[in-house]
């Protein structure tokens, strides 16, 4: 009877807890400020083999398989999916048994072995449902860490094709510095002839020496730089430094870009962007966090039971009710704590909102860009061409001297240089791009390989 007493004071107590209601909505534009491409290609997972890249396609099939950052998500995954279960089991009944065999005797007793067997059987009922909203919460949380998974491999990818493509525009600036110290050499003969002959001062012999040797300078700082991507891309795959300097021995050039349609319209940004469906995902997860708090509050009960099997009439069967009387206020401030936690994850799902439409916004204004640059480096390499040829023409018929015809020649190598930086960063954008709207992945993409 006092039990029954008790209940009504611990209801109120529980209601009493004040909470803040978290509000995890974003407000974005309808449209974005750049214009998006128009493209006849659908982006999808399958993007990369568009680009038609053996190279290419070899490193990110390898990086799947290999990569540790990808094969923790994997793992990630797989412990959030062993945490619902087990939360979940928590709705059903538990069932143990015990058996147990004794042996004794001595030298005046006979010997006696006794058997006995015990079943025991508990059950929480779910009077307010926190068991129910603790096996929802971590089921979304599993939710979430496929949806992790699969953004981890959309960024995974695009370092991958982002590094690659670094590399094959390393080596192209490679082949102009080599193209300029072999250059160098020849002006630098003609130099020692002209001055052998007395036609031109010793002081070109020494500045035809000194650009051989900055351009040799240059030539071994890039080499050292285009080791350095391929280094970082076979780290990043998950593979041994040899395979990956093989694989990238193969081919040359850049690859070709693959334009993609993108929607004018950011909402739709945010049903394929994994980061913001994992962050939507773990806010809903908190929000169950609160009630399995608020649950706690409440009286718990308890269905036990145990059949003695040596015995079957030899039973016991019961209620256990616990009731949280006094706790020292720990259960009042864990709701107060998931409803904190509740409030950051609302605010770090908007955060990931805009972060989500402000990189799209960034990749299609940088690619706009990189378009148009890449039109006027064409033009920048052709001019200053016609520059060099004909300060070269003077200055083979003695009318310019070295320095012009250095200047001139340095133009051309900026502007050979400044033409492959143009085309790389028009593909990077793209790349960029391609991550930014989520890599083509949707709810509907099966993520971890069966995992």
């Amino acid at each position: 009877m006092r039990f029954i007493v008790l209940l009504p004071a611990v209801a109120l107590a529980a209601c009493g807890v004040a909470t803040i209601e978290p509000d995890a909505a974003a407000a974005v534009s309808r449209h974005y400020g750049t214009a998006t491409p128009e493209a006849s290609a659908t982006l999808d997972l399958g993007w990369w083999s568009q680009v038609g890249d053996p190279q290419l396609t070899r490193l990110l099939t390898l990086a799947r398989n290999s990569s540790p950052d990808l094969k923790t998500a994997a793992a990630n995954v797989l412990a959030a999916r062993a945490t619902a279960g087990q939360t979940g089991a928590d709705l059903y009944p538990s069932v143990t048994g015990e058996v147990s065999a004794t042996v004794s005797g001595g030298e005046e007793t006979s010997r006696i072995t006794s058997r006995t067997g015990l079943v025991d059987a508990s059950w929480e009922v779910d009077l307010f449902g926190r068991a129910r909203d603790a096996t929802k919460a971590d089921t979304l949380r599993a939710r979430s860490e496929e949806a992790s998974f699969a953004g981890a491999y959309v960024s995974l990818a695009a370092e991958i094709a982002d590094g690659y493509v670094r590399y094959r525009a390393c080596r192209m600036v490679e082949d102009v510095y080599r193209d300029a110290v072999t250059s160098q050499i020849q002006t630098l003969r003609s130099t020692e002839d002209l001055v052998a002959a007395g036609m031109s001062a010793t002081a070109d012999r020494s500045l035809a020496r000194a650009n051989v040797a900055s351009a040799r300078i240059s030539l071994e700082t890039q080499k050292a730089d285009c080791t350095v991507i391929a280094q970082t891309i076979a780290t990043a795959a998950g593979i041994p430094q040899a395979e990956g300097r093989a694989i990238l021995a193969s081919g040359g050039g850049l690859p070709s870009a693959r334009p993609f349609k993108v929607s004018s319209v950011p909402a739709d940004l945010l049903r394929q962007r994994p980061d913001v469906v994992a962050a939507e995902l773990d806010f809903s997860a908190t929000l169950l966090d609160v009630d399995v708090a608020k649950a706690d509050l409440y009286p718990s009960l308890t269905l036990g039971g145990t059949v003695t099997a040596t015995d079957a009439s030899s039973w016991s069967f019961g209620p256990a009710l616990s009731l949280p009387i006094f706790d020292g206020g720990r259960r009042r401030a864990a709701v107060r704590s998931a409803n904190a936690e509740a409030l950051a994850s609302a605010e770090s799902y908007r955060a990931t909102v805009f972060t989500a439409v402000g990189e799209v916004e960034e990749a299609l204004t940088r690619l706009a860009a990189s378009e148009k640059n890449l039109s006027n480096a064409g033009t920048l390499v052709a001019e200053y061409q016609d520059y060099f040829d004909a300060i070269d023409n003077d200055w083979e018929a003695g009318g310019a001297t070295l320095l012009d015809r250095e200047d001139a020649r340095r133009q051309v190598q900026s502007a050979l240089i400044t033409r492959i930086t143009q085309r790389e960063n028009l593909l990077r954008q793209w790349i960029a791009l391609y991550k930014a709207v989520g890599g083509g992945w949707s709810g509907r993409t099966q993520t971890t390989n069966g995992a």
